[in-house]
């Protein structure tokens, strides 16, 4: 309805233009009323005219030419004033806005380390600034808080896929109590998600300082990934910052991701040899070596992409094509790839044709600690979570250690999945799957 007076106001009336002669009345209506069309192509003029303004006056102070009253007047309010607005966005509209011209541009750059203390004190919680501290007031930026945005954004993401799975998706919830029982789930598993995202990431970074920018013989040049023993010792002083009372709830949240991502990894037990042929599944899940390649490498965010495909050949080929696209020989935007993982260096960069890249042992990651841990003679858990760790060694059911309750109780499997692949219910595969 706005669009039709929206058109009716900009052209001429539909008597006019059928060949009619207008009325005086409607003559009288036309010069009294203006048209609405003028009227927002004048707003849009002068809009534009404003940001024309402000991308030439970037080269020069933020003085904003007097042409263009809307910028004039923000950048003559106090230094103060433009914080306060500035704060009282979020970070996507403060992204956004620093790409509508250039003098918007380094007015925000020139508030950065402000907006950024105020959003580290106000806005960000304890587990984020205890995992991951905050820069000196004077060396707060941007990078800090677009890093620390993307892991959250990647921590709410794979939260939301494992309670899909555990419950059913939300937006198909029709009934109060499992709308309930999701968003239980989700604020349980939200903080354990992202204490295993950190645990990744270090374990990530650790691998990479060790394996790139050595020196080593003209002999050993080629890109080259291959598995290495656990790295106990490290992973001891990352798990030192994870809170006490709930490193033994991280590890469990941790094993029960590894079981999901090799239950979607894996074709369905109820499809036949023929039908994996004319699908043309694999009927060899991907070795240990893959999903620790993308388990370390990848972190939490790539779990989430690849749990989002919605079919078992999607997820495949997601896996397949996040390997090849690391590698040197197989991808022309590798550098890009391993920018996003955090090599930054361009002289790191240039290393990694000829590096030598050890990832650890699918069964060596935090699993070796724990057991060390766990000995009769250690203090860091009590008798009771050792029986406790005995017993789900066996049963595998860590996701019910964090939530509290047998969750998956009274569940029936289906037989096949509303998508294309006819996939049974993997929700209840989660019990039996073993690490």
């Amino acid at each position: 309805m706005p669009m039709e007076s929206f058109r009716r106001g900009k052209s001429t009336p539909e008597r006019a233009r059928n060949g009619f002669a207008l009325s005086p009345a409607d003559k009288a209506i036309s010069k009294k009323r203006p048209s609405l069309g003028k009227a927002a192509g004048r707003f849009q003029s002068r809009l534009l005219a404003s940001l024309r303004v402000g991308r030439r006056s970037a080269g020069e102070q933020l003085a904003p030419s007097l042409s263009s009253p809307f910028l004039e007047a923000l950048f003559r309010l106090p230094n103060e004033l433009h914080i306060h607005i500035l704060r009282e966005l979020c970070v996507a509209d403060v992204l956004a806005l620093r790409r509508t011209c250039r003098s918007l541009n380094e007015l925000i750059t020139n508030n950065a380390p402000a907006l950024v203390r105020y959003w580290v004190q106000h806005r960000m919680g304890n587990l984020h600034l205890r995992l991951y501290p905050a820069p000196r007031p004077n060396a707060a930026d941007f990078p800090f808080l677009l890093a620390m945005r993307r892991r959250h954004i990647a921590s709410i993401r794979l939260t939301r896929q494992l309670a899909d799975i555990l419950v059913g998706d939300a937006l198909d919830q029709t009934c109060p109590r499992q709308r309930q029982l999701w968003t239980s789930a989700y604020e349980r598993m939200m903080p354990l998600v992202f204490g295993v995202g950190y645990f990744l990431d270090e374990h990530r970074r650790l691998l990479l300082d060790r394996d790139l920018g050595r020196i080593r013989p003209r002999s050993h040049i080629g890109y080259l990934i291959c598995t290495t023993a656990g790295i106990t010792n490290q992973e001891r002083k990352i798990m030192k910052k994870l809170d006490p009372p709930l490193r033994l709830q991280y590890f469990y949240m941790y094993c029960f991701i590894v079981q999901i991502l090799r239950r979607k990894l894996r074709p369905s037990s109820h499809t036949g040899t023929v039908e994996k042929l004319l699908r043309g599944w694999s009927s060899q899940p991907p070795c240990a070596e893959d999903i620790a390649f993308f388990l370390i490498l990848g972190g939490i965010g790539q779990i989430a992409k690849l749990l989002a495909c919605p079919t078992y050949a999607e997820r495949r080929r997601y896996l397949h094509a996040y390997r090849t696209h690391l590698s040197p020989h197989t991808s022309r935007c590798w550098r890009r790839h391993w920018r996003d993982i955090g090599v930054v260096s361009p002289a790191l960069l240039d290393d990694i044709p000829c590096a030598r890249i050890g990832v650890t042992q699918l069964d060596q990651i935090w699993e070796p600690l724990i057991a060390q841990m766990m000995g009769p003679r250690r203090r860091e858990f009590t008798e009771q979570e050792r029986l406790r760790y005995e017993e789900l060694k066996i049963s595998n059911k860590f996701i019910n250690e964090v939530m509290g309750y047998d969750i998956l109780r009274g569940r029936t499997a289906d037989a096949s999945d509303a998508d294309d692949d006819a996939e049974e219910d993997e929700r209840m595969q989660v019990r039996t799957t073993p690490m």
